[in-house]
């Protein structure tokens, strides 16, 4: 039976477009599940890695206190290092460590630590909003502002406005997020005779929330927050900037400009998406960012945050903490890398999800 040729064009039509996006909806999943599941033995990877570097230096956690104690003048406590080894479960073989403490984490227990005496998930859970409120502010404007001034730089080069914002962003790329910190800190308190340290005033460190908490907050918040904002934004800034004068070279858009499509369309629908591409691939170090960046600065100044956790624990040889909040660095890199692979293949049409 013949159909007649306007009945066949509206059916292929009307499920044309709908089984094409069924088929890549598919495809999405598909990929997604596949790469879920390769996180799992990545992430035993990472873990088995990471618990075995931290026993590759000499002694254990033990041996450092004891020898801190020792060095105070508390001779008695050398007579007690093997308890204290048994109490920590030290005196264990590696092998059996790490597959308790594994075990155990997959149970939602993260063991023991050391230097802070207390289980893992405490010092984890006490330090993980003030972690994601800093970082997530640090990205949101680094990135916020950075990509705008990336595009206006590239879109006016060799312009006076241009060598300004060049000349800025070497400027932020070169000096440490912590020596602005302690730039902006002796600033703040010449200012204002307060030593900004933390992220509040000692009087509202255990205080409920209210208000006048979240007030003190802002006025601490601003200083980490601006010291890592400068050279975040620096760094983004220069990479899109570079990245799209590279496109704006390309064939493509110059045949765009001959065929008569506004500028305007060129840069913002075809040259910034291509130039984005560079920036969207370290979404995986940006996330991983979240827990493991700015470890100076916080240090320098005091926060609240995991970074300084856990610097302190991979120096002590607090072994279950830093090799958790390992763990987390290894989930948020993988985490963040599928996003990027997900963004990309959105943003260029020309990447296939199997």
């Amino acid at each position: 039976m013949a159909f007649p040729e306007d009945v066949l064009l509206s059916v292929v039509g009307y499920n044309g477009p709908q089984a094409a996006a069924r088929s890549r909806i598919n495809l999405v999943g598909q990929y997604i599940l596949r790469r879920l599941i390769s996180i799992i033995p990545t992430l035993f990877l990472i873990a088995l890695m990471g618990f075995l570097i931290m026993e590759l230096p000499p002694g254990d956690y033990v041996d450092a206190y004891v020898l801190r104690q020792v060095s105070q003048g508390n001779t008695g406590m050398a007579a007690n290092e093997e308890d204290l080894r048994e109490q920590f479960g030290l005196n264990e073989p590696v092998y059996v460590r790490f597959v308790t403490w594994l075990g155990d984490f997959i149970r939602g227990d993260y063991g023991y630590s050391f230097d802070q005496r207390r289980p893992v998930k405490e010092v984890i859970d006490e330090r993980i909003g003030m972690t994601v409120l800093v970082s997530v502010c640090v990205f949101v404007i680094s990135w916020g502002i950075g990509i705008p001034l990336g595009i206006y730089s590239a879109t006016h080069q060799y312009s006076k406005t241009d060598n300004v914002l060049t000349a800025m962003a070497f400027v932020g790329l070169g000096l440490p997020d912590f020596l602005l910190a302690l730039v902006f800190l002796v600033a703040a308190w010449g200012v204002t005779g307060q030593v900004l340290t933390g992220l509040f005033s000692p009087e509202f460190v255990t205080a409920p929330w209210s208000i006048p908490r979240l007030l003190d907050l802002l006025k601490h918040l601003w200083l980490p927050v601006l010291s890592v904002v400068i050279t975040g934004m620096a760094w983004v800034m220069r990479v899109m900037r570079g990245n799209l004068l590279d496109e704006l070279g390309q064939n493509y858009v110059m045949a765009l400009r001959a065929k008569g499509v506004p500028e305007r369309v060129v840069i913002w629908k075809h040259a910034v998406r291509n130039a984005l591409h560079p920036l969207v691939a370290s979404l995986g170090q940006v996330l991983a960012y979240l827990i493991n960046g700015f470890t100076i600065t916080s240090a320098v100044l005091g926060l609240p945050t995991i970074q300084a956790v856990y610097l302190n624990a991979t120096l002590s040889q607090d072994i279950f903490l830093a090799g958790t909040i390992l763990t987390m660095i290894g989930f948020l890199v993988l985490i963040g890398t599928l996003i990027a692979d997900i963004l990309l293949a959105w943003l260029d049409p020309r990447i296939r999800y199997n």
